[in-house]
C-alpha cells in the first residue's frame, strides 16, 4: 500500500468515524489528479468497511468515484 494510503487510513479510522473532514481529506487525495483508479475506489470501500460509522458524505463520495472509473 503507498505510504499516503496508510498515513489517510489512520487518519480516517483513528477514532472509528469517519467525519466530514476526514471526508474532505479524502476527497482531496483521491481526486488530485482528476481521474479515480479502481483501487483508489477500492481504497474508499475498505474505509467505509472498517468503520463503525461514517458521514453520508463518504457514501456520495464513493458513488463519485464510481461515475468516474476509466
Amino acid at each position: 500500500m503507498a505510504e499516503w494510503r496508510k498515513v489517510a487510513k489512520g487518519f480516517a479510522l483513528g477514532d472509528g468515524h469517519v467525519s466530514i473532514k476526514e471526508v474532505d481529506m479524502l476527497r482531496t487525495l483521491v481526486l488530485k489528479d482528476g481521474d479515480v483508479s479502481k483501487s483508489e475506489l477500492e481504497f474508499l470501500q475498505e474505509i467505509k468497511a472498517e468503520a463503525k460509522t461514517a458521514v453520508k458524505a463518504l457514501d456520495e463520495l464513493i458513488e463519485e468515484c464510481k461515475g468516474m472509473i476509466k
